[in-house]
């Protein structure tokens, strides 16, 4: 199977994509980053497809349409693909070109999540989230996962964190990943919070012989990564401090607080962190920051839905240190998440229907 997986070049959509390549047995990908000579002409793609998207449209209308919208390097390099049987993305801003490039390869369209405004009614395959099931509801090419595929997987994890135990000479303890997402319109973390909660980490990891493994997020506001840079990152419990953008001797710094951590503790604003978490085998704590709110965004549903499983437990900062003594005195270890194996196989089916 060839896979042609266009990027938009977000890291958040690159690893959904890359989670499901990755996973696909056999399977040969071309990657494409497309770029869009102007942000209007990209709104005016989105809008053209909305309305004729359903259409059968001469090979000739599509090259002039992406050669009209598209970089010349990217263009070219989209030509020089040739043949493909899926064609991958995820995110609004290539849907339609993949849409037009799945009818230009005889290839299946296939998206990750909702792209706005073109929905899901054109492509022989939409994955979502739980969170956007009810965007379609009676869809026959819907593919429903609880959470985001990932490249994640316990497997792989398990034997990164023999790799990296021996390279970095740590010792053998229990170990905490606090994984630090930012500030949206549902949720806020302040100075305070970010004090209380580093304070909370270091304080379960002396009590318990831990270690904690910190990273921030390209999101976490500046104030509240120099909290964390103040109290943790020169901690003796502390021995991978990692912050967003910073360089760093290993290849994949993230994915190694991933792999080292028996208990991961993610801030509920980032749902793909909480996928990838839940995804992982280890036993995670989602942390909510905010004060309660009687409309909380549609992730906490999800969230609820995995922690009914056993998948993920739910607390906010004042229960923390109970719930960080429990998660590692467990012996029964997490169910991961299987999202990624999921739209694996629909993408399968899809392609065997033929």
């Amino acid at each position: 199977m060839k896979v042609l997986l266009l990027s938009d070049n977000k890291p958040g959509h690159y690893k959904q994509s890359l989670g499901i390549v990755e996973r696909i047995p056999a399977c040969e990908t071309e990657w494409v980053t497309v770029r869009f000579r102007q942000k209007g002409r990209d709104n005016l793609l989105r809008g053209f497809m909305c309305l004729y998207g359903g259409l059968p449209l001469p090979a000739a209308t599509i090259r002039a349409l992406l050669r009209w919208c598209l970089t010349s390097e990217t263009y070219e390099a989209l030509l020089r693909v040739g043949a493909a049987d899926i064609v991958l993305s995820t995110g609004s801003s290539v849907a339609a070109v993949n849409l037009l490039l799945g009818r230009l390869l005889g290839a299946k369209s296939v998206t990750c999540r909702r792209p706005s405004p073109l929905g899901v009614r054109h492509f022989d395959l939409a994955i979502l989230p739980m969170l956007l099931w009810h965007t379609a509801p009676r869809k026959t090419n819907v593919c429903r996962t609880i959470g985001v595929p990932n490249p994640i997987s316990p497997t792989a994890l398990d034997a990164e964190r023999q790799r990296l135990t021996s390279v970095l000479n740590l010792p053998a303890c229990q170990r905490i990943g606090l994984l630090l997402g930012g500030t949206d319109r549902h949720e806020t973390i302040t100075r305070a919070a970010a004090t209380q909660l580093s304070r909370i980490c270091e304080a379960a990891a002396t009590a318990l012989n831990a270690q904690v493994l910190v990273t921030t997020s390209r999101r976490t506001p500046p104030e509240v990564a120099a909290v964390f840079a103040s109290t943790l990152k020169h901690s003796e419990a502390c021995p991978l401090f990692v912050e967003a953008g910073a360089d760093s001797e290993l290849e994949d710094p993230y994915q190694a607080i991933l792999a080292l951590s028996d208990l991961l503790i993610v801030t509920a604003d980032s749902f793909s962190m909480v996928c990838e978490a839940a995804s992982s085998g280890r036993s995670v704590i989602v942390l909510t920051l905010s004060e309660r709110r009687r409309d909380p965004p549609p992730r906490y549903k999800v969230y609820a839905y995995l922690e009914e499983q056993g998948i993920v437990s739910g607390c906010q900062l004042d229960r923390l240190a109970e719930h960080i003594a429990a998660a590692l005195a467990s012996p029964v270890p997490n169910t991961p998440l299987r999202d990624t194996d999921t739209a694996v196989e629909a993408i399968q089916r899809l392609v065997n229907a033929n």
